[in-house]
């Protein structure tokens, strides 16, 4: 999982990929084309509260989804966050978008809880891991 204040986010507009990538790997994606609006490269970023960066990265999921890019893909990317995941365990509009995207399933917790539902239909521990859909 990365930190928001580590979060490096890369995308690539003419093939419309997203990357989530932590700060500490100072790696780029391979290829021609990426590029880095958001993240912890940006003294902006860094000076951040949690509660602007996870703002950035909701308002940066609707600009891409905007552009063309697979909101599954994006939602998925964003969830190796977090602060960002945790969305999913605070309203349920979240929770459901948020399974969908790791488990492809609408859930909410009605029954149980944000994690016991990604632990119990998509076979993850909810708390720590996400679904690499790359």
């Amino acid at each position: 999982m990365i930190k928001a204040n580590d979060l490096v986010l890369w995308v690539d507009d003419a093939d419309k990929r997203v990357v989530a990538i932590e700060h500490a790997e100072r790696r780029e994606p391979h290829g021609i084309g990426w590029s880095d609006p958001i993240g912890a490269h940006y003294a902006e970023w860094r000076s951040m509260s949690t509660a602007q960066r996870v703002q950035l990265m909701l308002e940066t999921v609707i600009d891409l989804a905007t552009n063309g890019f697979d909101l599954k893909v994006i939602l998925g990317e964003l969830s190796k966050v977090d602060e960002f995941k945790a969305l999913g365990r605070q309203s349920y509009p979240m929770c459901r978008a948020l399974t969908w995207a790791l488990v492809g399933k609408r859930l909410e917790p009605n029954t149980m809880d944000f994690d016991d539902l990604l632990a119990t239909y998509g076979g993850t521990n909810g708390k720590n891991e996400t679904t690499d859909r790359r």
